[in-house]
């Protein structure tokens, strides 16, 4: 029986949006909101999303103007679910350990008779969790309050010339809570007394600015220039808090602790003023120059270098604005380059210290890290508190991290823009950046952070534009999209270092995916040993994450008023390892366990019976196989070779296989049918007696088909490149949708 498909339910997405908006010749407004509710695949899952925005401009004269805009967004659910691999996730306790001798609909009833609140019914106790017991009891609150909003007086001083004075502030608080219940099993959670835990987090950014401008046309050379100062500030504050253990089942508080409990706190404060100008030149209507630059002074910085300056400069000509060019009805050319340079601060933010197990939550963040080394308290050894110190030394003349860019490009349109074609080429130099440079054991410390590590970015963009048909009452329109990237060391440091790490030199690939590999003969054969797979002693490059290129077409058909259109995409290249296939491997729940060869081999592994044979050879001669320091076989001229015979047990082989990183690869190509959708447009004359100045209607697909290597995996939506494999993953869904849309 496929107990994962009788757990699951059919999900649900449903969205609402009103809006007004109105106004005179002094006041303008519009009011907005939504409202949506999804219910997950999971049982008792389900995500509520508000949103409220309000927009409204005044003129308080005529040359002077307010406007603002607000928006307020409030997601909330008593449950989410986990997936990530650990007892703590649905596909892990279902399709990965669990085996399929139980039937998952006997186990609704999931407290055992007498021992309610207490202890969970399941097939076995060790490890492992009910899946009801889990959607019903152990249960994981989000709840985010989002707003925006800003205030901008702007004053027309002359024709010319105006300013504006702006004030912006967005920020946002979560509480996310976990409620463990008595007898749940996790890691780190042997005792299974249950838990409780809150993640609050708290940010406020406000930034206020004001900027002059003028404008201005003298004959053929247009003039914008801008001057404008800023001012940033900024707040963090963080909050984890977790018992150890429940000394009263189903009581979720903190005095519920059995143990001492875990507490963590975390707040960053920064400040970042700037000044900065633009300047944009037009000559006719073929030639533009844009020039900015903006200086930062930034309190994440250490004060001998915390101001940096960073320009850009663009420039675009259009020939076919300088002289008729006969087909060609638009053609421009354009090229620009810019530097960017930035403190010592990160994207996002996640929990501070965190259960030990499941997904990880981050929060946008933007503010500081941390540079020079501090404490950090926490409990190492049972309730005893511990204080640990970051053992790295600081560069005193550490500089702000930078970035470079560099872009060329053409877009090009034929047959009176019935066709258009747009090409781009960017090279960028992530770097020097803020990094822990290794250093020498006998120094006392572990890194040395400092300017270092260039990484270059650079590949091509092109897009086809073709209205491929055209009539009064029908039209074909297809857009085409094609996409390069490759990333390669370029510098570690100024000193004339070569080497990063085991893998990577400068002009080396950084996204290689690395992991342990099989020893093979000259012919390629894996190497066995007693019936199992030989491993290289060494880590090995695999292959590289990143796809050769990722491409998309879309075709929009529109006849009278209905409309018709489907979306392919998809990645050609790049390899990552399957983790789900070797997961499933591993715990015997993969398909090909129990079919052909395998289902044989299988049987006779409960009879105590070696029947299983890996393909492969032996070393026949006796001789023993010598590794050098990365991995390669030294003496493979002293190895004579023999097909491999030796009989194991199939549990022996597998867990040797596909224990192996070069058992799991996998490619990322896939072609998937992304979207089609289909719609219509009410006539007019149906409406003409109502209120309703339009109607239509849309029917949306998505997901609709898919195609890859492999099928247990959804190589487009889970896949970290970086981390180079697939974690545990809910099921991909096929999406079925209708939208109406009434306008008054």
């Amino acid at each position: 029986a496929n107990n994962l498909e009788r757990y699951l339910q059919p999900g649900l997405l449903n969205n609402m949006n009103l809006a007004i908006s109105g106004g005179n010749e002094k006041f303008d407004y519009r009011v907005s909101g939504s409202y949506a509710y999804q219910q997950g695949i999971t049982p008792n899952t389900s995500l509520n999303t508000g949103n409220i925005n309000l927009t409204a401009g005044l003129n308080l004269t005529d040359k002077l103007r307010f406007e603002t805009n607000v928006n307020y967004n409030r997601q909330f659910t008593n449950n989410i679910p986990d997936v990530t691999y650990g007892p703590n996730s649905m596909i892990y306790n279902i399709i990965i350990w669990g085996g399929a001798d139980w039937d998952i609909d006997q186990l609704r009833n999931y407290w055992q008779p007498g021992k309610e609140g207490i202890q969970q019914i399941f097939a076995e106790y060790q490890r492992y969790n009910n899946p009801w017991f889990q959607s019903y009891e152990w249960l994981r609150g989000h709840y985010k309050n989002d707003l925006y909003g800003y205030g901008k007086l702007n004053y027309q001083i002359s024709p010319n010339l105006d300013v504006f004075v702006r004030t912006q502030v967005t920020m946002y608080d979560l509480l996310r809570n976990e409620k463990m219940p008595y007898s749940a099993g996790s890691y780190g959670n042997d005792e299974r007394r249950g838990n409780y835990r809150e993640d609050a987090r708290n940010l406020f950014e406000n930034n206020t600015d004001a900027l002059l401008s003028y404008n201005k046309n003298f004959s053929d050379i247009s003039v914008k220039a801008s001057l404008g100062a800023s001012m940033k500030t900024f707040s963090f504050r963080s909050n984890y808090a977790t018992t150890n253990y429940l000394a009263t089942p189903g009581l979720y508080n903190f005095s519920n602790s059995l143990n001492p409990g875990q507490f963590a706190n975390y707040k960053a404060d920064m400040l970042v003023n700037s000044g900065y100008a633009l300047v944009d030149l037009g000559y006719k209507t073929w030639a533009y120059l844009s020039l900015t630059g903006r200086y930062d002074q930034s309190s994440a910085l250490l004060q001998k270098n915390n101001a940096f300056f960073y320009p850009s400069v663009s420039l675009s000509v259009l020939p076919s604005e300088m002289f008729d060019m006969g087909p060609i009805s638009y053609f421009k050319l354009r090229g620009s380059f810019a530097k960017v340079s930035g403190a010592f601060t990160q994207n996002n933010i996640g929990a501070l210290i965190g259960p030990g197990y499941g997904s990880g939550y981050e929060t946008p963040y933007g503010g500081p890290r941390y540079l020079e080394a501090a404490y950090t308290i926490q409990q190492r050894y049972a309730t005893d508190q511990s204080a640990s110190f970051q053992r790295f030394l600081l560069d005193p003349d550490l500089k702000p991290e930078t970035s470079t860019a560099v872009e060329v490009g053409a877009d090009v349109r034929i047959l009176k823009n019935r066709l258009g074609f747009d090409f781009n080429y960017f090279r960028t130099i992530d770097g020097p950046g803020i990094r822990d440079l290794g250093v020498s054991e006998a120094s006392g410390v572990t890194a040395f952070r400092t300017n270092g590590v260039e990484i270059l970015r650079q590949g091509i963009e092109l897009t086809l534009t073709a209205n491929a048909f055209k009539t009064k009452n029908f039209t074909w329109d297809v857009l085409v999209n094609y996409s390069t990237l490759k990333e390669t060391l370029n510098k570690i440091d100024d000193n004339g270092t070569t080497q990063l790490n085991q893998f990577l030199k400068v002009g080396d690939r950084t996204d290689f995916y690395a992991g342990s590999a099989f020893a093979r003969d000259p012919n390629g054969s894996i190497i066995y040993s007693g019936g199992l797979a030989v491993r290289k002693s060494q880590n090995q490059i695999l292959g590289y994450t990143n796809p050769d290129f990722v491409w998309g077409v879309t075709n929009s058909f529109r006849y009278k008023s209905f409309t018709f259109g489907f979306q392919f995409d998809g990645r050609i290249g790049g390899t990552i390892g399957n983790y789900i296939r070797q997961q499933t491997f591993r715990g015997g729940r993969h398909i090909e366990t129990v079919q052909g060869a395998m289902l044989i081999a299988r049987e006779e592994d409960t009879k105590g019976n070696k029947t299983w044979v890996g393909e492969g050879v032996v070393v026949s001669n006796g001789a023993k196989i010598n590794f050098d320091a990365n991995g390669n076989i030294t003496n493979m001229s002293e190895l004579q070779f023999a097909p491999n015979t030796t009989k194991t047990f199939l549990q022996d082989w597998i867990s040797r296989q596909y224990a192996t990183t070069e058992g799991i690869l996998m490619s990322r190509s896939f072609v998937k049918l992304r979207e089609v959708t289909f719609g219509y447009e009410l006539p007019s004359a149906l409406l003409k007696k109502t209120f309703i100045s339009g109607a239509s209607i849309t029917f949306t697909g998505r997901n609709l088909l898919y195609w890859a290597e492999f099928d247990d995996t959804d190589v487009d939506q889970f896949v970290s490149p970086s981390a180079g494999r697939a974690n545990l993953q809910s099921p991909t869904l096929r999406r079925y949708g209708v939208s109406f849309n009434v306008r008054f």
